[in-house]
């Protein structure tokens, strides 16, 4: 016997009932109704017309029009409802998400010229005060790294609306990372295909008042030149992913304790310059245009005593997809790609099942709440922010497709 379920009942008593007036008979069933919810796409803030036109204002995320460009995400240390996010392409400021207050906010003091991801310092007793932002310009001389300082007298959304200072200068730099053990920062450039590691704690000169840019270490190149990539480090920091974007693969480097540096990269996923959408394990998996990556502990490996208990989730761009690549190098598609009898595209605009049902257009932005566990997606195309989790029961299967 098959019933259709109402919205939001999750859980509750079954009651047969046969037949009307004197006639009828019931029974109930001695065990109750206990619905397992699923994980689910849905909307969080963002909209557009019919023809795909928004206005961008700050306010309540059922009114704040739509999302210009979301492309990476990071949640602040200190203060986990709130969510920032980059913009790329020109100058554009951070957006500041406040997900317990349901706003969305504008950092309207400075604006930094692609501004590609956010990362942050470490700090004693793990307040973590300053902000670093990687933005991608042309000359070698131009600030390619900004840092901010917190202004703790300031309300928490307004805590980084303050004019950020140089921290390091070079060309073309798609991303940057603080290690999550030793505090260095890595960053590489584009132009050439470079990873520095430097080490801004002993570089300060006093007498300028600058960062001195002269100690900052050479590691390693990978591939050729304007390579675009960015580098997620792993938790723990025994290693780190490099995620080459516009040629379609993802390697990881590894960190060598004696040595205090990440070694030389390796091919983990995806074929150099073949784009495609496929699931398989290493070089036998087919990615198209990888961008942001996280970490998420997953419970079977914690359960099994695994060494490394984290999958690694990321946006595979023009896939239109969210991907999981495990410590093993096997890749799979974890939402998107759904709706297959609406049309034959992978990409759109519909809520619902993970891979049945949801579809997004040009994922980017990435961020995980693992308090809450869940997930939160820079859809860039349907300029809107999206969620996954499990269904409230209030979700909605809109679609729009081109």
């Amino acid at each position: 016997m098959y019933a259709i379920v109402p919205q939001k009942a999750f859980k509750g008593n079954f009651v047969l009932t046969v037949g009307k007036g004197e006639d009828a008979q019931t029974v109930e069933a001695e065990k109750q109704f206990d619905y397992k919810r699923q994980l689910v796409v849905s909307n969080l803030c963002g909209e557009t017309d019919d023809k795909g036109h928004y206005e961008i204002k700050n306010g309540p995320f059922d009114d704040c029009g739509g999302i210009d460009e979301p492309t990476w995400f990071s949640f602040d240390p200190e203060n986990k409802h709130i969510l920032y996010l980059a913009q790329d392409e020109g100058s554009k400021p951070i957006r500041v998400l406040d997900l317990k207050n349901q706003r969305i906010y504008s950092n309207t003091q400075f604006s930094i010229e692609r501004p590609r991801t956010i990362t942050w310092t470490l700090g004693k007793d793990g307040i973590r005060d300053t902000m670093i932002i990687a933005s991608d310009r042309g000359g070698d001389r131009d600030v390619n790294n900004w840092y901010l300082v917190r202004d703790r007298s300031k309300p928490v959304h307004e805590a980084f609306n303050v004019t950020p200072q140089p921290l390091m200068e070079g060309k073309n730099c798609n991303g940057s990372a603080i290690h999550p053990v030793n505090g260095e920062l890595y960053y590489n450039s584009f132009a050439l295909g470079d990873v520095f590691r430097f080490d801004y704690r002993n570089a300060w000169d006093p007498d300028r008042k600058v960062f001195d840019y002269t100690k900052r270490e050479k590691l390693f190149s990978i591939q050729d030149v304007n390579w675009e990539f960015n580098m997620v480090i792993h938790p723990t920091g025994r290693y780190a992913y490099i995620v080459v974007v516009n040629k379609h693969y993802i390697m990881r480097t590894d960190y060598d304790n004696v040595r205090k540096k990440f070694g030389v990269p390796y091919l983990f996923c995806g074929s150099v310059g073949n784009a495609a959408w496929e699931d398989g394990t290493g070089d036998k998996a087919r990615l198209n245009t990888p961008y942001q990556g996280v970490f998420v502990k997953n419970k079977k490996y914690v359960e099994n005593n695994n060494e490394d208990e984290y999958d690694f989730y990321f946006t595979d761009r023009m896939n239109h997809c969210i991907r999981i690549l495990s410590p093993e190098g096997s890749v799979t598609t974890f939402a998107g790609r759904g709706s297959s009898a609406l049309n034959s595209n992978p990409y759109g605009y519909v809520n619902g099942a993970l891979r049945e049902k949801a579809r997004f257009d040009r994922p980017s932005a990435l961020a995980y709440d693992e308090e809450t566990e869940t997930f939160y997606i820079g859809d860039w195309m349907n300029h809107r922010i999206r969620k996954i989790a499990l269904e409230e029961g209030d979700e909605t299967s809109e679609e729009v497709n081109n």
